[in-house]
């Protein structure tokens, strides 16, 4: 950590440890003064104490009762309880059937707000967010905008006052705007977890699980963290500085969706997939292709094999046009990836790429809107990430995962991607060999084993008894009834 760092925290401890001293964490409610940020310092600081661990709960402890009293009180006084989603992408929107159930009840307020991601530099995050606004917009949801129209980015207390409740889908709060921050929230608004994706990749040393999943700053400082298995439930009670206490085994919820049996029409189809006009829509084969961002060969997570292949799917595309419907579904940060990785010299280079697939007769490109639609019309997947390993297992459907050495997974990951079909990301022969005898064919010969580890580790409405989503209102219910 930076020595200026160190300085900003060592402020934020002092007053925080002056506060508890004075009384202003034991009187009925914390002041408005204290903010999660306080609580983000004393959990980097405390770690150089023996007694460190003990503090930091106890003061988290004390801000949790303090907050839950609180929103309890207002519940009883028939005030409304303000909550406030917040999303920076569609593809990552995890938490329809939440927000609904909310947005229907008349003792809470509910609102959306849609936050630019300003790390993914200029000219890229207002193409992602003006992209995710629209779709959230088109899809009736009360949105709070981001971005003003001057251009200023507005905090969460300038929609209608401080909200009680903030549901964060991304633990990855330090691109946004400081005041779209949950850091940025009073202590008296609880805030909760419920991740965008599934937990499967590690780094090759194990230290991305251990720092950037289960004791990550973010799940040490939230209300809830929703955790999708059993497995990564495990997980943080092991590795995370709270020891699982503010964890529940909630399930996905973005999985929900598929809990629920849908029938496609032609028409419906088409408007997902492009098909020719004399191919009949349901015959055809339809494929996902889902590079990972991870081109540059260096970092802590190296999953992409873009660089192998970007070229010999548009090929496979070409080839395949009177048999298979394609997909191309990017990671949300391959653009700005693949442009610093060098292969292509330009996000004008990257975009006249996508443009081929566009171009083609059998291809479209999806990039930040909702996916599950598209996943449960799909026959098959291409792919070399983490989270969609998990969630096309929902689909019950075939996937080919393109490997490379330095691949790394979770306890999780490692399982399921055993269940998959495997080949290196330069193997042309074998992918196309997966298109021709898998998907073309119907040759699905590791069906059974997939849903096996489905059933063992991720159907959790089995497990549960109720979906994740439901899981999560009953939490919030059971909060503001008490």
């Amino acid at each position: 950590m930076a020595d200026d760092k160190i300085k900003y925290y060592s402020v934020l401890v002092s007053e925080l440890s002056q506060g508890v001293e004075n009384g202003d964490f034991s009187g009925e409610f914390i002041p408005d003064k204290y903010r999660w940020e306080h609580l983000l310092a004393l959990f980097y600081l405390s770690k150089a104490s023996e007694e460190g661990k003990e503090m930091y709960t106890a003061i988290y402890n004390m801000v949790i009762a303090s907050s839950e009293k609180r929103i309890r009180k207002k519940a009883r006084k028939k005030e409304k309880i303000k909550i406030i989603f917040q999303n920076y992408s569609a593809a990552q929107w995890p938490a329809m059937d939440v927000y609904n159930e909310f947005a229907k009840d008349e003792r809470i307020e509910t609102g959306l707000l849609v936050s630019p991601v300003l790390g993914r530099g200029e000219g890229h995050w207002e193409d992602s967010y003006s992209q995710t606004l629209k779709w959230f917009k088109e899809n009736d949801y009360r949105i709070y905008e981001g971005v003003n129209n001057d251009g200023n980015f507005p905090g969460f207390e300038d929609f209608g006052g401080t909200p009680d409740i903030v549901f964060i889908t991304s633990s990855w709060y330090t691109e946004l705007p400081y005041y779209q921050q949950f850091i940025s929230l009073p202590l008296n608004s609880l805030v909760a977890y419920i991740p965008y994706s599934l937990y499967l990749a590690n780094s090759m040393d194990g230290g991305y699980g251990d720092n950037k999943v289960y004791n990550k700053d973010t799940v040490n400082l939230m209300w809830r963290v929703y955790c999708d298995c059993s497995k990564n439930y495990e997980g943080y009670k092991k590795k995370q500085y709270l020891s699982g206490k503010n964890v529940r085994f909630s399930g996905y919820a973005k999985m929900d969706y598929f809990y629920q049996q849908r029938n496609w029409n032609d028409d419906q189809l088409r408007e997902i997939w492009k098909i020719p006009y004399n191919i009949d829509a349901k015959s055809m084969k339809k494929v996902i292709v889902a590079p990972h961002y991870s081109v540059i060969d260096k970092g802590v997570i190296l999953f992409s094999t873009f660089r192998r292949n970007l070229w010999f799917f548009l090929y496979l595309a070409q080839k395949y046009k009177d048999d298979v419907s394609f997909v191309f579904k990017p990671h949300p940060l391959l653009r700005t990836a693949s442009v610093k990785a060098g292969l292509f010299n330009s996000y004008e280079e990257y975009d006249e790429y996508i443009e081929k697939w566009e171009g083609l007769s059998n291809a479209r490109v999806i990039q930040d809107a909702s996916y599950l639609d598209l996943f449960d019309t799909s026959d098959a997947m291409i792919m070399d990430s983490g989270s969609f390993l998990g969630e096309y297992l929902y689909t019950g459907k075939p996937l080919l995962y393109l490997t490379r050495p330095e691949q790394a997974f979770l306890p999780i990951g490692e399982k399921v991607v055993d269940v998959y079909y495997k080949t290196p990301g330069e193997n042309y022969m074998e992918i196309e060999r997966f298109l021709q005898d898998v998907v073309l064919n119907g040759n699905d010969y590791m069906r059974e084993k997939r849903e096996a580890v489905f059933k063992e580790e991720y159907d959790y409405k089995t497990i549960n008894g109720i979906g994740a989503s439901e899981y999560i209102c009953n939490d919030v219910f059971d909060l503001i009834n008490a």
